[in-house]
């Protein structure tokens, strides 16, 4: 084991890191609450073109059949704040002109924590569909309050690195386990360590924001495949690390996936994925990578997509499909489509800018795609100066921000297609955006570490 560090408090002892992931982020999500989206954005948190490629996806497939007992039966795992539901439900209504395949769905919102729940039963946007969607608060990996072969479509979005989730480092033919332990400067209270341990979450929300306090402490101890689920998928895995690479083996997810199969009704479509790590071998065994991340106290875990895809063929799904989340909504919008983030990171000047005049350029494409830019649904996008930004440049961000349209891009993560970019290349030149900036953006290989979607029929 390591040396503790000097001058701060152990929340308790080094233990694997599934242990202290999946408890640190039980009382993440159970005193944040809606309060999360604050913290980091996904793909569907405001866009809604993730949502409508899946809608048209199931209508494509439902239609011209006949669900038992006269509905079809969706489930979401991890909810997020509703607008994934929101715009789905939507979408369907929209291109069902025929009363074919709406009307006969229900749509399930699975989660572990209240707080997220009461925030989706709160979304406007889905009390459009009152009566045709319903909250459970259960955890991805149990789900045991339903009835087996009993539903038609699951959908997840992000979760997977939220799950349980085990690192595991190759060293001359050996294999070694990472355990983690929390640290804290100072405690809180008195009765913290107790309350911290319990998961005592009415007291811990209470208190001062601690979560993003906490200091992680590393170490790695030998370990025994055998004794892992699916053992023999995983060593056979295994054999294809590289020596000393951390490399995510996403446990909950084996769950998650087991349990999606044991749920899927004889006539399906499918459990459908949605997440952010390693799509392929090449990128498992990329030197330098990232394999966790820390979003304001959670603690995720990049998803090992490979492993994954071997594990629904071991549980018996017999078509999986792999792709990179922008290929699936550019095939739905038949064109190619990258995120408001992607466009920006491309211009010539961004890595020199101070972080406000980053925020003032991505105001400014935003209003720039908007003269081109017409969403569906009416909602504009809330940007506030980060903390720090000057007085002259805080004006200048409210000011934009104010003027944003109210059908504009829904948000920075939001996708937006090549004709799109291009219909607007003339504001955009203003900004400092050159043509092949544009073109690099949709044109560059993707990172080691992208959002993937993955497909288990």
């Amino acid at each position: 084991m390591t040396h503790p560090p000097q001058n701060l408090i152990a929340l308790g002892d080094f233990k694997p890191s599934d242990f202290w992931q999946t408890h640190i982020n039980s009382i993440f999500y159970g005193i944040k609450g809606p309060q999360i989206h604050n913290h980091f954005q996904t793909y569907v948190s405001l866009d809604h073109r993730l949502a409508h490629a899946l809608a048209n996806d199931f209508y494509a497939k439902a239609r011209g059949h006949h669900p038992e007992n006269d509905i079809w039966y969706l489930q979401e795992w991890g909810v997020g704040n509703g607008n994934l539901a929101a715009c789905f439900l939507s979408r369907l209504r929209e291109i069902d002109s025929e009363n074919e395949v709406y009307p006969f769905v229900h749509y399930i919102l699975c989660d572990e924590s209240e707080e997220i729940l009461k925030g989706v039963r709160s979304n406007a946007r889905l009390q459009e569909h009152s009566g045709k969607f319903s909250t459970v608060r259960i955890h991805a990996e149990q789900l045991d309050c339903f009835r087996p072969h009993s539903v038609a479509k699951i959908i997840s979005n992000e979760i997977w690195d939220d799950l349980s989730t085990k690192v595991l480092l190759k060293h001359q033919g050996l294999y070694y386990e990472e355990y983690l332990c929390p640290f804290l400067e100072t405690l809180p209270t008195e009765d913290f360590l107790e309350q911290f341990k319990n998961r005592d979450l009415a007291e811990l929300a209470q208190l001062p924001n601690f979560l993003d306090t906490i200091h992680w402490e590393r170490d790695f101890q030998r370990v025994d495949l055998d004794d892992w689920p699916f053992a023999e998928t995983l060593k056979a895995h295994a054999e294809n690390f590289k020596d000393e690479i951390p490399m995510p083996v996403n446990t909950g997810a084996f769950s998650a996936i087991a349990k999606a199969k044991e749920l899927l009704a004889p006539m399906n479509f499918g459990y459908t994925s949605f997440d952010y790590g390693m799509k392929t071998i090449q990128d498992l065994n990329q030197e330098g990578r990232p394999y966790f991340n820390l979003y304001g106290g959670q603690y995720t875990f990049m998803v090992n997509f490979p492993l994954l895809e071997d594990i629904g063929r071991s549980i018996g799904f017999t078509k999986i499909t792999r792709e990179y989340q922008n290929q699936f909504v550019g095939e739905d919008l038949g064109s190619a489509v990258i995120s408001l983030v992607d466009l920006m990171q491309n211009h010539p000047q961004v890595a020199s800018m101070a972080p406000w005049d980053r925020d003032i350029l991505m105001l400014g494409t935003l209003h720039a795609l908007n003269t081109v830019y017409r969403s569906p649904y009416s909602g504009k996008l809330n940007y506030p100066a980060m903390e720090g930004t000057p007085k002259k440049q805080r004006k200048q961000i409210a000011k934009l921000a104010e003027n944003l349209s109210g059908r504009g891009v829904p948000d920075t993560v939001a996708y937006v297609t090549r004709e799109e970019v291009l219909a607007a290349l003339k504001p955009l030149r203003k900004l400092g955006y050159r043509e092949k900036d544009i073109q690099s953006a949709f044109q560059s290989p993707p990172p080691p570490v992208s959002f993937v979607h993955i497909q288990f029929s």
